[in-house]
């Protein structure tokens, strides 16, 4: 399974199929930790950033699923804030990549988008620092 695919299935998880880039960085940041044989050697390399674990290069991604018809990159609720939202497409494709995965690595992945999704952006920060006090290096969020 290619790399960029991860993305395609996390957005598929969100119940409303889309998600902030917060949501969807640490989503894949917390899969890759838990599930680091299946997602494999040349998954997303996480740094310390200004929220925590980033990786530069699931923007890339994204604007490739865009080009693809898999996913649309629009505005947020949030003023200024961008959200990943699958399409009809990009569902269809995300059902075949669903059966390529170990039901268990689905399972979790579906669990920590929605977990992602249903608390706000301070207590998703607080979250990930309090268990990877690591990523805190590089952040601007201030307590």
């Amino acid at each position: 399974m290619e790399t960029k695919e991860w993305i395609l299935l996390a957005i598929s998880c969100a119940k409303d199929g889309s998600l902030s880039p917060v949501q969807l960085q640490k989503s894949l940041f917390l899969l890759g930790r838990m599930f680091s044989k299946e997602v494999g050697k040349e998954y997303y390399q996480f740094m310390p950033y200004n929220y925590g674990p980033f990786c530069q290069t699931i923007y890339s991604d994204c604007e490739v699923l865009a080009a693809e018809g898999l996913i649309d990159i629009g505005r947020s609720i949030n003023p200024g804030w961008t959200e990943y939202s699958i399409t009809a497409k990009g569902s269809k494709h995300a059902e075949k990549l669903n059966r390529k995965v170990s039901a268990e690595a689905y399972e979790y992945l579906q669990e920590v988008v929605n977990w992602a999704r249903s608390i706000t952006f301070q207590q998703l920060i607080r979250s990930i620092y309090s268990k990877f006090p690591e990523f805190r290096a590089n952040s601007v969020f201030q307590e």
